[in-house]
Formats: structure tokens, sequence, C-alpha cells
């Protein structure tokens, strides 16, 4: 549901793209549509590494955890430190445009995302060895 109103305004921007009345304001239609879709491609990394850090933030809060994990522990500190960088340059000013124009961060997230499905898959597998044993 998140998606759709963006989705609404990319195409509304790309339908006046192709209008033959376009020319005199083609060059600002274009930085709109790449700053839209650039938008929309920051938030839907940024869900995806919101939902994987809300349930690994308690897990790596365990010093138990972090020793019997380490890798995962120090990747999983890289992601945290990403992630809290990002809120506090969101909580500086929420809105949208601002919120997704720190520099960098469709990288960042996408970055993070790599990691926690690393740091995912080492807890599947650490989370067997201890079923079966």
């Amino acid at each position: 549901k998140s998606r759709r109103p963006w989705n609404d305004q990319i195409i509304k921007t790309q339908t006046m793209r192709g209008s033959p009345f376009i020319k005199p304001f083609e060059k600002e239609i274009r930085v709109w549509e790449d700053k839209l879709v650039l938008t929309q491609e920051i938030i839907d990394e940024w869900l995806k590494v919101q939902s994987c850090w809300l349930y690994l933030e308690p897990i790596f809060s365990s010093p138990d955890i972090m020793q019997q994990m380490p890798e995962e522990g120090r990747l999983f500190q890289i992601v945290d430190k990403n992630w809290r960088d990002t809120m506090k340059f969101v909580t500086n000013d929420p809105k949208v445009l601002h919120a997704t124009s720190m520099p960098g961060m469709l990288e960042k997230m996408r970055e993070s995302n790599g990691l926690l499905d690393k740091i995912m898959k080492g807890l599947n597998n650490y989370l067997e060895k201890k079923r079966l044993y």
C-alpha cells in the first residue's frame, strides 16, 4: 500500500513526459522522475533493512550471541551503525524527499541488505546446529 502513491506519481510524470507540450519543461520533468524513482528504490531497500534489523537487533544485543557468532555479530554492527546513522539523519527532517536525500543512502541500504542476508544465513545455520545437537 505504501508504494501506491509513489507509483502513481511516477506514472503521472512519465505520462507528462509523453505529452507533445512537454518541451519547455522536459529537463525539470526528467529530474523529477529520476528523484521519484530513486526515492522509491531507497524506500524499498529501507523497508527490507528495517524489517530485518528489527528482528535481529534484540538477538545481537546479547553478549552471549555475539560471542557464539562473532562474524555475524561483526556484520550486524556494521548494519546497526548504518541504520542508526540513517535514523539520525532522518530525524532532523522526516519529510520523505529530505529523508531520502542522504548522500549514498541507496548504496548503504543495499549494502546493509546484503550483509543482513549473510547474517540471516549464519543465524539459520547456527540455529539448525543447535536444533540437531
